[in-house]
């Protein structure tokens, strides 16, 4: 299974080595930050609508509990007079 995708890969590059232009990494990068480039690759497909929900919930999601344990776990301590001090003192 591995050696007929190696095989291919092989053949793919030697094609690309002896072409007058190569397609590098370098241009896909800049054409996939092109203008409009989100929108026609993400917001033409309707399929690709819970797919953006579902990763804008979880973000959400995500920024809630870090934000939540950053202000009200007494193990992070933010503030300057309670850094550096060894014993809890159990005052929020």
């Amino acid at each position: 299974m591995f050696h007929s995708a190696f095989q291919q890969a092989a053949r793919i590059s030697q094609r690309r080595f002896q072409s007058s232009t190569a397609t590098t990494f370098v241009v896909k990068k800049k054409e996939a930050f092109a203008k409009g480039a989100f929108q026609s690759n993400w917001l033409a497909d309707p399929s690709t609508y819970p797919l953006i929900f579902i990763m804008g919930i979880a973000g959400c999601l995500v920024l809630g509990v870090g934000a939540s344990c950053l202000m009200y776990n007494p193990d992070v301590q933010i503030s300057p007079n309670k850094r550096g001090s060894t014993l809890r003192t159990w005052q929020f």
